[in-house]
């Protein structure tokens, strides 16, 4: 009986002494600033959405995802909000820079827009093949006509960048370079949209 305090107080000693690793977390920085254009290219408001995304997206993890079809989280490294408002919030500075639309929203403001940017978004991954990794993006965007809930336009973007490093933060910084190339075609397809709807 007179152990039992030492064996106690050994185990209180030893749980404290166990260190867990910090969790590293990440954002999705915004591009370099460009000149933004003085006028908008349309008279247009848009709103752009948050976005659907399947299950495993709908968290903070970082996902990869294996040869074999297989995803999982990184232990101890994710992103700062969920990658679907990430992809918008990063959306929406590049727009703002590139003055397409008379004005801009989130989905969260209670303004009433002309154009609704949905999208869906089906991977975003630091994706593993044999040798290599690449950060991948698989996303699809809908234009809605906001008066009339129809469609105007539908576009499905697959995009992929080499990753430095075959651990998290490689494929963060993948995942970045693939979101500002989204953000680039998505920018060249809505501008030929504004064109055509002139």
């Amino acid at each position: 009986m007179r152990h039992y305090p030492l064996y106690f107080v050994a185990l209180i000693l030893l749980g404290c002494s166990g260190k867990t690793p910090a969790i590293n977390e990440y954002t999705l920085l915004s591009p370099q600033k460009i000149e933004s254009q003085s006028t908008p290219r349309s008279s247009k408001s848009l709103t752009v959405t948050s976005g659907k995304a399947i299950g495993s997206l709908s968290t903070k993890n970082i996902i990869y995802l294996l040869e074999n079809g297989e995803t999982a989280p990184y232990l101890y490294s994710r992103w700062s909000d969920t990658p679907s408002a990430l992809i918008q919030r990063a959306l929406l500075t590049s727009l703002y820079e590139h003055a397409l639309f008379s004005s801009l929203s989130p989905s969260s403001s209670s303004v009433q827009s002309d154009w609704v940017l949905e999208s869906d978004l089906n991977a975003f991954y630091h994706r593993f093949s044999k040798d290599a990794s690449d950060g991948y993006i698989d996303i699809t965007y809908r234009l809605i006509d906001a008066r009339t809930k129809r469609p105007l336009a539908t576009k499905r973007f697959t995009i992929t960048s080499p990753s430095p490093s075959m651990d998290a933060r490689g494929g963060v910084e993948a995942l970045k370079k693939s979101t500002f190339e989204l953000n680039r075609q998505c920018i060249l397809w809505l501008s030929t949209l504004i064109k055509e709807t002139k």
